[in-house]
């Protein structure tokens, strides 16, 4: 009896040590839970409506991944804005307090340091692998709400495509999408497969059921890349609008054969990569010896893939060659990369704060997203013209002296202004004969009235709004007391 239980035990044992895959996956597991921390900040941002106030802090958690170093990899949208940052680790009851050294807004990304390094006793830090296979199987690790303690949800990777990143709004990066719960709280905790870092979870679609999204490790990894010098410039953009090239009809008119694919340029943004480098009607065919097909992708692995993936995976001061089709004949075209400059910034910005100028109760500020967001529905509730301006300004090249739109937000009322203090939502062309291009154009303009008057004409009105020059200066201090402005201005130089 005791030898066959003996004979039994002995079988049980060997069953599961001969099985690397249990083990290995505890393993994993215990690693992912040492690394995973909770990421709890304070946080307040800025009221553009009312440019010199800012709005009621508020608190949010997220979670973050420890990486070599004794550092923490989480999403820039968990840090945003934050005044007081602390994180926690599992089973430990303490928050410690870090500090962020590196925020990346346009791919979602940040790094943070805990002052205190006992932090890290007892925790361990993960390594990256590689892009996860379609229709295999990650678990996702955080702190999203509804509990206290970590959380572990498993997904299949379902897509993998160049998508856009929500915090930012301003560029498409590669991103992979997976069924694996992803909820508040849960951005900035590691994506892991075989013990290792595949991604980070970072959004979710709120109206559908478990579709979720990691930024994967050929972003990660862009991005460490570029810190090392000790600053971050972000990702470079090749500055074109394109088309896809699927009619065999528009094709031939090119004059490209059955062995030519690719898209054609619509439109090539000023200032940028492409500026003087590429044309409209030009015709890419490769990017980096890599053939574009006439949706516009590329090969990518074992699937496909849109060809700006190419550009993204380059750092700002690379160079990506291009082949073209201009004028019927095939050339090659070397472009360096750099990040566009926006005159009207389209994207969302964090810890920055609304630059403005008031004068006789005149708010000035410059047109952006975080101005228009003062509208609930911004997109088509927000005033026509400055909606214009700010959709097509690049594109339709509006106004290319200008580097700023200045609009005139609204009026704050007071005697010396009470026939224009309806005025709002304006673009203003010019100040006392003063073309305005930037907002110091309209610090400067005010210190030359025209007579008796200070002339003010906007866009879309053929009537110039009048003040009267006398008496500025004391109605400038008695507005500011009375709607308890600390400064007239805040202002840089563009």
């Amino acid at each position: 009896m005791r030898s066959t239980c003996f004979f039994f035990i002995s079988i049980f044992i060997c069953i599961i040590f001969s099985n690397p895959l249990i083990p290995k996956e505890l393993k994993s597991t215990s690693l992912a839970r040492q690394a995973t921390v909770k990421i709890t900040k304070t946080y307040i941002r800025p009221n553009y409506c009312l440019p010199w106030k800012m709005r009621s802090y508020g608190t949010a958690v997220g979670s973050g991944a420890i990486i070599s170093n004794n550092l923490i990899l989480t999403n820039a949208h968990v840090i945003s804005d934050a005044t007081f940052i602390q994180v926690q680790k599992e089973n430990d009851p303490v928050n410690y307090e870090a500090e962020v050294l590196y925020a990346a807004h346009d791919c979602d990304l940040a790094l943070l340091k805990v002052k205190d390094s006992t932090f890290f006793k007892g925790t361990v830090s993960l390594e990256f692998g590689e892009i996860p296979d379609l229709k295999s199987v990650v678990a996702t690790y955080g702190y999203p709400l509804g509990g206290e303690r970590i959380s572990i949800t498993e997904g299949v990777v379902s897509r993998i495509e160049i998508g856009l990143y929500a915090h930012s709004k301003k560029i498409a990066l590669l991103m992979i999408q997976t069924d694996a719960a992803i909820n508040s709280g849960n951005s900035g905790g590691p994506v892991m497969q075989e013990g290792r870092v595949v991604g980070i979870a970072f959004q979710a679609i709120t109206d559908s059921s478990n579709i979720g999204y990691m930024i994967p490790t050929p972003i990660i990894i862009h991005f460490l890349d570029d810190i090392q010098d000790g600053q971050y410039d972000g990702f470079s953009d090749l500055g074109i609008l394109t088309e896809n090239l699927l009619n065999p009809a528009y094709r031939e008119f090119l004059g490209m054969d059955e062995n030519l694919t690719g898209i054609i340029i619509t439109h090539v943004m000023p200032k940028s990569s492409a500026w003087n480098k590429l044309k409209k009607n030009d015709v890419i065919l490769s990017i980096d010896r890599k053939k574009i097909a006439n949706d516009g992708s590329i090969a990518y692995g074992d699937s496909r893939i849109l060809f700006s993936i190419i550009a993204d995976q380059k750092q700002v001061g690379d160079t990506v060659t291009l082949e073209i089709l201009r004028d019927k004949r095939v050339i090659s075209v070397p472009v360096i990369l750099k990040q566009i400059s926006a005159r009207i910034p389209w994207y969302e910005e964090y810890e920055t704060l609304p630059d403005y100028y008031i004068f006789g109760g005149i708010i000035f500020q410059p047109l952006n997203r975080e101005f228009l967001k003062c509208w609930d529905k911004w997109w088509f509730k927000a005033d026509r013209r400055m909606l214009y301006n700010f959709f097509y300004a690049e594109r339709d090249i509006i106004h290319p002296e200008r580097s700023e739109f200045i609009i005139i937000n609204h009026v704050l009322p007071d005697p010396e202004n009470s026939y224009v203090s309806d005025m709002h939502d304006l673009v203003v062309n010019r100040i006392n004969n003063t073309k305005i291009t930037k907002l110091k154009d309209v610090i400067e303009a005010f210190r030359n009235p025209l007579g008796q008057y200070h002339v003010i004409e906007v866009e879309g009105y053929n009537k110039p709004v009048l003040i009267k020059a006398s008496g500025m200066e004391s109605a400038n201090k008695r507005i500011l007391k009375k709607y308890e402005i600390p400064s007239d201005r805040r202002s840089g130089d563009k």
